[in-house]
């Protein structure tokens, strides 16, 4: 979610005064988009994001505080600081109990201005902040039931692979080599091994906060995942990688990276009908320690506002078979690593994943602190 802009709308119906106004907040790096009555105001909150108003509780006929309690019942959200040349404690009392978050007197300087602003600004962004942490609380309550889920099917799928496995070696061990059906029965064998290891890796991951700490190099396993989709699911795309000449060493599981790679490279591939661009970029970037940044950026059509709002959530999906995207399980591989993972779309239009994990740069054999 992004940070609150500095735009505000001026309702005022003095031109002159409005114009002024929004060329001296211009200087100050503050948007200011003007409305000269009701109908103009209500207009301009419906067709932009804006959290602060500026309200002349004087506009020609219309009733400014009478405006400001309508514009709090359609939007209660918003932050209303009422303007008035005719001060008094009835027009302050009148305007707080419409909603309005402050009062100005006319004339003013630009400095009482700017610090009632900066207040207004200063609270929506805690408010955008508070519905962050909610959304961020709500999605996380969400991956914890379907972890326990998870650990609950892969734990019944676990006991009827160990039966069919069982089964099957019986099988494979009493056919003779010369067998036709021994090929097929090995296959098997293998498959039920590897299904095995698969549902073991899901049951470590559906428990939040299991972790294997190894010493991954990320860019030979970013560079051997591509190279091995670059041949298989994505060898219609064009895949471009870039990685550090230095090793970036971290303590994520290499398997569980490789699960990562392949997801975003599946749904980069879905976005571009298989045939596009993908750009996979690994860096060291410093966020109060070393962090390895892994980007994923495709030239697709990238996601909208809704669909990014949704992108983390569990069942979320823009596909039409109704498949996931897997973001929340990368998501959650980060977390448990400390680290951070988000879904944007890039300035050239497209979807873009950025994962942050933490690392070490390893130089010349010796790991450094960066």
């Amino acid at each position: 979610m992004s940070a609150p802009s500095r735009r505000l709308l001026l309702v005022d119906d003095d031109q002159d005064f409005a114009i002024a106004t929004s060329r001296a907040l211009a200087l100050e790096g503050v948007d200011c988009l003007l409305a000269g009555d009701g109908a103009a105001a209500r207009a301009a909150l419906a067709t932009n994001s804006i959290d602060v108003v500026l309200l002349d509780v004087r506009l020609g006929q219309e009733d400014g505080t009478e405006l400001a309690l309508q514009l709090k019942q359609s939007q209660p959200d918003l932050i209303l600081v009422i303007m008035t040349a005719y001060a008094s404690v009835d027009s302050a009392v009148a305007a707080l109990q419409a909603g309005a978050y402050d009062y100005l007197r006319k004339p003013f300087f630009l400095d009482e201005l700017m610090q009632v602003l900066k207040r207004c600004f200063e609270l929506a962004q805690i408010r955008q902040d508070k519905l962050r942490i909610e959304q961020e609380l709500a999605l996380h309550r969400k991956l914890e039931a379907v972890s326990q889920l998870a650990t609950g099917l892969s734990h019944d799928f676990k006991n009827m692979l160990a039966v069919i496995r069982a089964n099957l070696a019986v099988i494979n061990d009493r056919l003779q080599q010369d067998d036709r059906l021994k090929p097929y029965a090995s296959d098997a064998l293998e498959a039920t091994a590897t299904a095995t290891d698969l549902v073991a890796q899901l049951m470590d991951f559906a428990r939040s906060g299991l972790r294997r700490d190894t010493r991954t190099d990320l860019g030979q396993t970013i560079a051997a995942s591509v190279a091995m989709l670059s041949r298989s699911l994505c060898r219609d795309m064009q895949l471009t990688l870039h990685l550090p000449e230095q090793a970036l060493i971290s303590p994520i599981d290499s398997g569980q990276l490789e699960s990562a790679i392949a997801n975003l490279l599946i749904n980069a591939r879905d976005a571009t009908s298989g045939r596009g661009t993908v750009w996979i970029r690994l860096q060291s970037v410093w966020q109060g320690g070393l962090y390895a940044r892994l980007t994923v950026e495709d030239d697709g059509p990238g996601l909208s506002p809704e669909e990014l709002g949704h992108a983390l959530e569990p069942r979320f999906t823009t596909k039409p078979d109704g498949m996931g995207l897997g973001l929340p399980m990368i998501r959650q591989l980060a977390l448990v690593y400390s680290g951070s993972f988000r879904i944007e779309n890039a300035a050239s239009g497209g979807a873009r994943a950025v994962l942050d994990l933490p690392c070490r740069c390893e130089v010349q054999g010796q790991e450094e602190n960066m």
